[in-house]
C-alpha cells in the first residue's frame, strides 16, 4: 500500500496517523459482498473514531463521497480504508478483525514502531513490511513544510499545494474555518485516507504563526 508511506510530518504529529487497508483478490469468490457488508459492519462499531472512509468508488454527486450506511448495505469495491486518530483504537479494530478471520488481505500503515506494537498486542506477524526512504532530487522544488504535510496524505497527489494555500488564505479572511477547510481538502482525495483531523490542526498552525 505505497500510497499511504510517504506522509510527512514530526514523529508526535503521526502518532496521530494510522490507515487500514483491506484488498480482496481480482477473482471475487463466492461471499465476498457479504464479506465486504461484514467488515463495514466491524469499522461501523468504531465510527466516532474514525477520521476517515472509504473506497476507490466516490460518490460524485455531491455531499460526502462516502457515506457509512450506504457503504455498510451496498459497496462492491476490491478496497475498504479506514484512518483512525490513535493506535488504541486501530489495535481493538483489529483484534476484533482478526477474530472474525475474514480471509482477506489486510495492510496497517503509521509509524513502524507504532505499528509493530499493534501486531505483536493483536499477535499477528507481518507478511511483508514496505519503509518509505524519504524524498530525493530537487527537494528544494517541493512546497514548505507544513503544506507538504496536508499534501502527502493523499498518496495519488490529488491534495493540490495550490489548493491548500488558497485554503490557508480563506482561514485567515475569515471565509472558512480550519475544520471545514480540511473537510474541503478531503474531498480531493478520493479513497478516503486523508486525515481530516490531522489536516486541521496543520491549517490551525499555519494561520496562526
Amino acid at each position: 500500500m505505497t500510497h499511504s508511506l510517504h506522509r510527512q510530518g514530526a514523529v508526535e504529529d503521526l502518532h496521530e496517523d494510522f490507515i487500514m487497508l483491506f484488498l480482496l483478490s481480482r477473482i471475487k469468490p463466492r461471499g465476498t459482498l457479504e464479506t465486504i457488508r461484514q467488515i463495514w459492519e466491524v469499522l461501523s462499531r468504531y465510527e466516532h473514531h474514525l477520521v476517515n472512509f472509504g473506497t476507490p468508488n466516490p460518490n460524485r454527486d455531491g455531499g460526502e463521497l462516502h457515506n457509512l450506511e450506504q457503504l455498510k448495505t451496498s459497496a462492491d469495491s476490491r478496497m475498504i480504508m479506514a484512518v483512525f486518530k490513535d493506535r488504541e483504537t486501530l489495535t481493538n479494530c483489529l483484534k476484533e478483525i482478526k477474530e472474525r478471520n475474514f480471509g482477506i488481505s489486510l495492510v496497517i500503515s503509521g509509524l513502524y514502531k507504532e505499528t509493530e506494537k499493534t501486531c505483536a498486542e493483536t499477535g499477528l506477524s507481518p507478511h511483508t513490511v514496505n519503509l518509505s526512504l524519504g524524498i530525493h532530487g530537487k527537494v528544494r522544488r517541493l512546497p514548505e513544510e507544513n503544506v507538504l504535510e496536508i499534501h502527502t496524505m493523499c498518496g495519488h497527489a490529488m491534495v493540490s499545494s495550490r489548493l491548500i494555500l488558497h485554503m490557508v488564505e480563506q482561514i485567515k479572511k475569515g471565509r472558512t474555518t480550519c475544520e471545514k477547510a480540511a473537510k474541503e481538502l478531503s474531498r480531493m482525495c478520493d479513497c478516503g485516507i486523508f486525515n481530516t483531523y490531522r489536516a486541521e490542526k496543520i491549517l490551525r498552525r499555519m494561520t496562526t504563526m
